[in-house]
């Protein structure tokens, strides 16, 4: 839109009946956006407009209204949530939908990413009616950006993020599935149940994490809460779940942003990679771009800065915290000193929130993201390019698509959100969300059937119940159900330990934390019997996770360093190159090894091998509980999900008999003459 054309009186005019006939919200929000310009003795009529379209939120208190839209403003504010002081507003569809959850109807919500589906979970936590409220996020980033949300409600609720807090009588619970299983039997009552990201309850997904999830939900709607789940952008759900749980579903594509997409032709991959760093170059608002790999972020910000390097490099508060934790060499570091961020969900998070902070703030110009891109971390960007039609070496879905795409634009700050995309984008279908502990079909985990009562089973299940069961105590079926893990892995588990009971000694840890060859033993035992797999890996698997436990993070890069070096000796690998794999490596092992799989198959072994023995001779809690906190101690481990580096923790202790959340805010100083400025800062965001 030409600004001196709003300067007209007779194109404002003919533009705005245009507007009212055409229905056409895109060219209402390109006149709000550029509403400084618009004649003003048309400016009443485009406010008419605005409020026939229900963008309430952009009848502000510096546009003069008349009463009645005055009034009608102000139905649609928020009387529970502000912003510095001033009520928030709704537009039309979230004051539809705020209507609905506060009768009590059970919604799933299908919103584009702009829809501001956030504001209505921070509208029924502010209003303080619900007793507990569970949020259930897929990851602990996003568990991290709820908790800071939706923080300044710790007055009425004990906000809860990690297993190892206490419960009070009014409880926010902001969990993943996986935690959410683990903290249930502590759990009273649910009143308000909300699913964030809903979709990855989907088998037809492929989240690696479903049968969690689903089981979690099986159990929290015994509760019978009210229920909010929310997701990006799908056609339809179960009807099963549907009828089963008397839920409504509300589909909208209702956004206050636009959004623009190009399509960029090239005819080779070297003129697609200069066509890219030459658009990134042009763009001045803040940009995402979408690849297909981690690696392939790494290369393409590398070339790009060897062809646009800035000449005064920029700093930032992270560095010092890389300098002596990871090494001062890593490339990441020289891409920030470039005004270039990567957002890659291996890295520590409070690199991930840091450089989203510095990406929000406009200090960071672009941004190449992965698929983390997609689990809805809060990001301001003018405009997002997809690279990449691929997510590793497979298609993006339509789905995937839609949901990358619209990261583009923000409400109030960016109206519209441009998308630059190279090659065509996968075509459209209908996306469906099925809930295989509710639809029960040939493609249902065998650890989620387990955990179905036999009364809510299909008949069609039934039978594959019976035979999952047959022939397996009691008491054994109900440790493989509580493990949440394929059953059919733990009773080969369980059979290769009977055949094998000479090895069982090793497995009754003697001290709480092994030496290497007992934990590089154990590991051998899991690979074998529960995954399925032999080698040497277990070896290196145990000396990982000793450093990981024992050492600071740069000795474990060095020593993954070595390792790169030996083995790829012959591929004669520049230092620098190696480094930033061992770096990426190290990083990766901790979040998905360290953090999440070691844990659980060393559980699902402990269980295992006490019933066998039918004692409680093997404990392997407290080294899981180092493993799973980067040798943090348990009492400072849950500012580890605010956020906070390791690192910093590792250097202070408190009173173990005090809260510890209360006790670092009141002591923040008397704990940091240890601590890198950095580390201060994340402490004091807690």
């Amino acid at each position: 839109m030409i600004i001196d054309e709003l300067r007209d009186f007779d194109f404002c005019f003919n533009l705005a009946k245009e507007i009212s006939v055409s229905n056409d919200s895109e060219k209402l929000i390109d006149v709000i956006e550029n509403w400084n310009y618009v004649h003003p003795e048309v400016r009443s009529v485009f406010l008419s407009l605005i409020e026939g379209f229900g963008f309430y939120p952009y009848l502000n208190d510096g546009v003069e209204l008349d009463l009645a839209t005055l009034i009608r403003r102000e139905y649609h504010k928020s009387q529970f949530v502000n912003k510095q002081g001033n009520s928030i507003v709704f537009h039309y569809e979230q004051k539809v939908l705020e209507e609905k959850i506060n009768k009590k109807q059970n919604l799933v919500v299908s919103a584009p990413t702009s829809f501001g589906k956030s504001l209505l979970i921070e509208e029924f936590v502010a209003r303080r009616k619900y007793e507990n409220i569970l949020i259930i996020q897929p990851t602990l980033a996003l568990i991290d950006e709820t908790r800071r949300k939706l923080s300044h409600y710790s007055d009425y609720y004990n906000i809860v993020v990690n297993t190892h807090q206490e419960i009070g009588e009014k409880n926010l619970f902001i969990l993943t599935s996986e935690r959410v299983l683990d903290i249930l039997p502590n759990i009273d009552d649910i009143d308000l149940f909300i699913i964030d990201e809903f979709y990855k309850i989907a088998n037809n997904k492929k989240d690696d994490r479903v049968s969690h999830l689903n089981i979690a939900f099986y159990k929290i709607l015994k509760f019978k809460p009210q229920l909010l789940f929310l997701t990006p952008l799908v056609d339809n759900i179960s009807e099963d779940f549907i009828r089963k749980y008397d839920i409504q579903f509300y589909r909208t594509d209702y956004s206050l942003v636009n959004q623009k997409a190009k399509q960029i032709s090239y005819e080779s991959e070297d003129e697609k990679e200069e066509k890219l760093f030459q658009l990134l170059n042009d763009l001045s608002e803040p940009t995402i771009v979408y690849v297909r790999s981690p690696k392939r972020s790494e290369n393409l910000a590398k070339k790009y800065i060897e062809q646009f390097s800035l000449e005064e490099k920029k700093k930032f508060p992270v560095f010092e915290w890389i300098d002596e934790n990871v090494s001062s060499d890593w490339i990441l570091k020289k891409f920030l000193e470039n005004g270039i961020g990567l957002h890659n969900g291996q890295y520590p998070r409070h690199i991930v929130n840091s450089q989203l902070d510095y990406f929000n703030s406009g200090d960071l110009k672009i941004i190449f993201a992965t698929t983390s891109l997609i689990e809805g971390v809060n990001s301001i960007a003018k405009n997002v390019v997809i690279y990449d039609m691929l997510k590793g070496t497979h298609k993006i879905t339509y789905f995937d698509f839609n949901n990358i795409k619209g990261r583009a634009g923000r409400m109030m700050k960016y109206y519209t959100g441009n998308i630059f995309y190279f090659d065509n984008p996968p075509e459209r279908k209908d996306e469906f969300i099925d809930i295989p502990v509710v639809d029960q079909d040939h493609n249902l985990q065998s650890e989620i059937l387990l955990n179905i009562d036999e009364n809510d089973l299909k008949q069609s299940k039934l039978e594959d119940f019976q035979k999952l069961v047959e022939g397996v105590p009691e008491d054994l079926i109900e440790i493989f159900k509580n493990n949440y893990y394929d059953v059919e892995k733990q009773k080969s588990l369980f059979n290769y330990l009977i055949s094998n009971g000479e090895q069982l000694d090793v497995l009754n840890w003697s001290t709480p934390m092994p030496d290497y060859d007992v934990l590089s033993e154990t590991f051998r035992i899991i690979n074998e019997g529960l995954i399925g797999k032999g080698g040497a890996v277990h070896r290196y698997t145990a000396k990982k996770c000793q450093q990981i436990i024992n050492n600071n993070l740069s000795n474990a890069i060095q020593t993954e360093l070595q390792y790169l070096y030996n083995k790829k000796r012959d591929f004669h690998k520049e230092r620098e190159e190696l480094l930033n794999e061992a770096i990426s490596n190290i990083f990766s092992f901790i979040k998905n090894q360290a953090k999440y799989e070691i844990p659980k198959v060393l559980s699902i072994l402990q269980s295992i091998v006490n019933y066998i023995q039918n004692s409680d001779s093997a404990d392997y809690s407290l080294f899981i509980a180092k493993l799973e906190h980067e040798g943090v101690d348990e009492n400072l481990s849950v500012l580890l999900d605010f956020g906070v580096p390791s690192s910093a923790l590792r250097k202070i202790r408190i009173p173990r008999d005090v809260e510890t959340i209360d006790y670092v805010k009141e002591n923040l100083e008397l704990l940091s003459n240890r601590l890198l400025n950095y580390e201060i800062a994340k402490l004091s965001q807690i």
